[in-house]
């Protein structure tokens, strides 16, 4: 059985529902990806690269996101919804919906995370926020799949609507990430969802829909001010 590697941090809390969510959706910089076949299934590490390489070549993206969220030690189940919006280098803008609204935007330095219910403000450098371990580097294509994490390279099995689930464990095992499941859509190398399992048994499901590409996003998205007033803190 041959393994190949990959790994990850996260920056708590909600945040980590965005990193953890999107292990390769940032656009980044890359070559044009190899077409992949509906009729024959690729190499796991061929497809990683061939996804990795899809987004990597974007210049921005936009997708509704679907998040359901379990932790083990209350046995409760938690759903949330939005819209994510992402620009290369670096910089991307997560809406939670109703009825808990929040914003997380980054826009290239700094990290804000925006949450009204309570009026505060939680903002931090990106270097502070995420290390190289972080999966949030994929997005942003710093990150080498092949460095970082461990798969197993037998040949998944398609599940509903083609798609092919790829389970991947950081090389260096850390609390909040003990295994990282891609869903990816085969022929068309795009990520259809992210699973993140913690050690402590916490699994966060996200799935991604209407994905829009190179739309010219406006740079006004990935800028934050903090409301008049807001409590700002800085860890």
């Amino acid at each position: 059985m041959k393994q190949n590697r990959v790994r990850c941090r996260t920056a708590g809390g909600a945040l980590a529902a965005a990193w953890l969510a999107c292990a390769l959706l940032v656009p980044g910089r890359a070559a044009a990806a190899e077409p992949t076949t509906a009729s024959a299934t690729p190499p796991v590490a061929a497809l990683l690269r061939c996804v990795q390489t899809r987004y990597g070549a974007l210049r921005d993206l936009t997708a509704a996101f679907a998040q359901e969220s379990r932790v083990a030690s209350l046995g409760r189940t938690r759903t949330r919804a939005g819209r994510l919006y992402f620009q290369a280098p670096g910089r991307m803008r997560w809406e939670y919906d109703a009825p808990e609204p929040q914003l997380i935007v980054a826009d290239g330095k700094q990290l804000w995370f925006h949450r009204p219910e309570r009026n505060q403000v939680v903002v931090q450098p990106m270097d502070a926020a995420f290390t190289r371990q972080t999966p949030l580097l994929f997005l942003f294509g710093r990150g080498d799949f092949a460095a970082e994490f461990t798969w197993d390279e037998r040949e998944p099995a398609p599940g509903a609507g083609g798609v092919l689930s790829i389970a991947l464990r950081p090389r260096v095992e850390a609390p909040d990430l003990s295994r990282l499941v891609l869903e990816i859509v085969g022929p068309e190398c795009r990520l259809a969802g992210t699973i993140v399992e913690d050690a402590f048994g916490n699994v966060t499901h996200l799935g991604f829909s209407a994905e829009r590409a190179n739309t010219g996003l406006a740079a006004g998205l990935f800028q934050f001010s903090p409301p008049k007033g807001a409590d700002v803190v800085r860890p």
